[in-house]
């Protein structure tokens, strides 16, 4: 349920019968299923996506359709504003039922619907516009009621009455609060009081002194709801000569006191939802709410004006003649979770494809001593040196050797404590077998992560001191860093003295830090059906700058490692899958590379299935692969965050320009945050397109070629090209690898003479992105 003064939305389901009286002019709209309305004995059948107009005063009989259940949303508008929008509201009824489809009123119908989907969407949205869109949308309701429903036949007033009243409701409405008697408006309004009194008792069927004070309650609710005041204070603020008064209207028309009302509506505000569930036995879900919502606006678009573009346009003018900062690329960390994992031939060409293509300077393990390898074993039964201790994780130390990787290794302190001494001593000898093998270089550029797993530090603060010890006699030059103790979802959080304790004994034994963030979590709160996602959309950033404004006010200042992270998707497989978000995450790319010293992904989402021991799996980690070596749209991301290179020339919300060497690269991205369940929806999807208008000033005249990179649902996302072959229940090797070799983002080239100016079209999808690269080729 969604109040406000001046209307009132709620989400119903329906399951049985009801009987009720309209108090208020309402609007229902059918998203799912169909209701049997019944008024004076005669009787609609409205259906989804159909409308009907319930008047004040009206007894209204709802039964369910053969469905045996009805979804719909009930738009109450309150009479007092209804009236002063609308003076001749008193008299006049409106007549929206389905019989009207078949009579001409198509257009109208889906322009009314349309409005009200907009009304309800925007009150989910942070929109800084908000109030003013609300405002409009709900005048538009209303003159469409005014203009195309209206029942002609009861229409009988006089155009001077209808001025005259109006002026008096508009005298009332700015005068409320001096506590207006009937006697203060017929002096103004030069009549007696009498007159005055039945005046407006024939024309709205109120008396006047009722109509004040309800006045005066609708307007005390922002101050009962928003601030501190006492019940004495607002009922003075807002025309009552006294508290008791505004206790016993107030009581009249919510049913409550005003006490009981503002402690029932704090309660609401403070919950993360915005629907009340008016079900029998089981909640709403969003999709049943949101989608037919983004349905009606483009059905309306369509069908009310068709000659209208339903794209948002976008005007980016950007300029190139100073040049900032480098544009910076911090390190790339990479999860195959075993160090088994590495001697796969797969694995190391999937591993050497992203070191060709961007870069990568860490490989992360987190189970190298868990189990003791059987040629450690059999050296130890033989105890003969013609039994090599470490022969099959040679090949794979050969292989970090070649490929100039160094490890990232992960250690779980946890684990670490269950190791006997025997365990631990064969950790000893292997590094030391790295050393002599392949020299103290390659471990010297090693880094040790020492993982708490949320579990208490002081607890396990004396295994990290022997981690650090035992690293530190193998080399000095070891990097030795902690995971901060912030678990997700971090703003639920509160443990200052885990913070306090990390950082002053902890932390200052560091050389680096790191930190996970894992926004999904959200999803996990199953009571709660419809979870406020604003604080979840940026969540990594918001984490990231917690953390570093914690270690800031410790004084701290040490390299900070992201190792783990996702975006909003979702906790099931075919939300993580369908929901593209490749903006999102570049822009999270980008943003990181100023904040954390490197961040990092799963390889392939075999290693992080194989590594999560959690069943069923609820969400996915940032992986760069699928199966068969499919590239996941994160591995696009990085490829062209990446590509980027040179000086920055200018930075805003939705582009990157740099340039190097005379060469211009304009990265441009439509980043969109919703909620993942209307990830699937067609026309909610489409409705999020962007037109950009682009004009690039202070280019150096020259003869260029322009690369056009596109990378969006249908270029680069491989869900989206799986779903062309859905009607297969599997599909053979040679699909699947059609499959992988057709994944891939869109190039175009074309040249072009540029004089100082360029001037460019381009639409992005939702969550799409678009790289222009212009090379002068004279």
């Amino acid at each position: 349920m969604i109040v406000n003064e001046n209307y009132q939305i709620n989400y119903q389901q329906l399951r049985t019968k009801q009987d009720i009286l309209c108090k208020e002019t309402t609007l229902l709209v059918i998203l799912k299923g169909s209701l049997f309305i019944t008024i004076e004995e005669v009787t609609d059948q409205v259906s989804a996506g159909e409308l009907f107009v319930m008047n004040t005063g009206e007894r209204v009989l709802l039964n369910v359709g053969l469905e045996q259940s009805c979804i719909y949303i009930e738009l109450r508008i309150n009479s007092v504003f209804f009236a002063t929008q609308f003076p001749a509201f008193f008299y006049t009824r409106f007549d929206c039922r389905p019989i009207q489809n078949e009579h001409g009123k198509m257009p109208e119908i889906a322009a009314l619907r349309r409005q009200i989907a907009e009304l309800c969407l925007v009150e989910f949205s942070d929109d800084p516009s908000r109030k003013l869109k609300i405002t409009l949308f709900l005048t538009q309701i209303i003159l469409s009621l005014v203009h195309h429903f209206q029942k002609e036949d009861v229409i009988d007033y006089h155009p001077s009455d209808n001025q005259k009243l109006r002026e008096i409701l508009e005298y009332i409405e700015a005068h409320y609060h001096e506590g207006i008697l009937l006697s203060d408006a017929a002096d103004y309004f030069f009549m007696s009081e009498s007159s005055l009194s039945k005046f407006f008792k024939k024309e709205t069927g109120e008396y006047f002194s009722h109509y004040v004070r309800t006045i005066c309650v609708k307007h005390s609710l922002s101050e009962l709801l928003y601030t501190k005041k006492s019940i004495e204070q607002i009922a003075l603020d807002n025309g009552f000569s006294n508290s008791k008064t505004y206790r016993q209207h107030f009581k009249k028309i919510f049913s409550d006191s005003p006490t009981q009302y503002r402690f029932a509506h704090l309660v609401q505000t403070k919950a993360p939802e915005k629907i009340k569930q008016v079900t029998e036995t089981s909640a709403l879900q969003i999709k049943e709410i949101l989608v037919p919502l983004y349905s009606f606006i483009q059905t309306g678009l369509e069908e009310s004006r068709p000659s209208e573009l339903s794209l948002k346009t976008k005007k980016l003018h950007i300029t190139a003649e100073q040049s900032e900062a480098d544009h910076l690329k911090k390190d790339v960390i990479i999860h195959v979770g075993s160090w088994k994992a590495l001697a796969s031939r797969k694995i190391q060409n999937e591993i050497l494809d992203i070191k060709k293509q961007m870069g990568i300077k860490y490989i992360s393990i987190q189970s190298l001593f868990t189990q003791i390898p059987l040629t450690a074993q059999i050296h130890q039964e033989a105890a003969m040196n013609s039994f090599p201790a470490f022969e099959e994780w040679d090949y794979i130390l050969a292989f970090l050797e070649s490929a100039q990787l160094a490890l990232f290794f992960q250690v779980s302190l946890v684990e670490f404590k269950q190791l006997d001494e025997r365990v631990k001593d064969i950790c000893r000898k292997f590094f030391r077998h790295v050393q002599n093998k392949f020299g103290t270089k390659m471990t010297e550029q090693w880094k040790i992560n020492c993982l708490f797993k949320e579990q208490n530090l002081a607890e396990y603060y004396p295994e990290f001191l022997e981690v650090k010890k035992r690293f530190l006699a193998l080399s000095p030059k070891i990097a030795i860093g902690a995971e901060f103790p912030i678990a997700d979802p971090f703003f639920e959080q509160q443990q200052p003295e885990q913070t306090q304790f990390f950082c002053e004994m902890i932390a200052t034994k560091c050389d680096f830090l790191s930190f996970s963030a894992e926004p999904n979590y959200v999803f996990q709160n199953l009571d709660n059906p419809f979870p406020n996602l604003k604080n979840y959309h940026q969540y990594v950033l918001n984490k990231t700058l917690r953390i570093k404004h914690s270690l800031k006010e410790y004084e701290i200042k040490l390299p900070l490692y992201l190792t783990e992270w996702n975006t909003l998707t979702g906790m099931t497989r075919n939300s993580n899958g369908t929901f593209f978000r490749g903006a999102i995450i570049l822009k999270d790319l980008l943003l990181l590379d100023t904040l954390v010293a490197g961040f990092g992904f799963w390889l392939n989402i075999e290693l992080y299935e194989k590594q999560t021991q959690e069943r069923p799996l609820k969400n996915d980690g940032l992986e760069l692969f699928h199966f068969y070596s499919g590239k996941r749209p994160t591995y696009f991301c990085l490829w062209l965050a990446r590509r980027m290179t040179g000086k920055i020339l200018a930075q805003g919300e939705d582009f990157l320009l740099t340039s190097v060497d005379g060469k211009y690269q304009l990265l441009l991205f439509n980043a969109n945050y919703f909620d993942p369940h209307l990830s699937s929806e067609e026309a909610f999807l489409e409705s999020q397109a962007v037109t950009f208008e682009i004009e690039l000033a202070a280019i150096k005249p020259a003869h260029y070629q322009i690369k056009q990179i596109d990378f969006n649902r249908h270029n680069g996302a491989l869900f989206y090209t799986y779903e062309e072959f859905r009607n297969a229940e599997a599909l053979d090797l040679e699909t699947q690898k059609y499959v992988v070799e057709s994944t891939r983002p869109k190039i175009k080239v074309f040249d072009t003479q540029i004089e100082h100016l360029f001037n460019y079209y381009v639409t992005l999808d939702t969550n799409g992105i678009m790289l222009l690269e212009l090379t002068p080729t004279v």
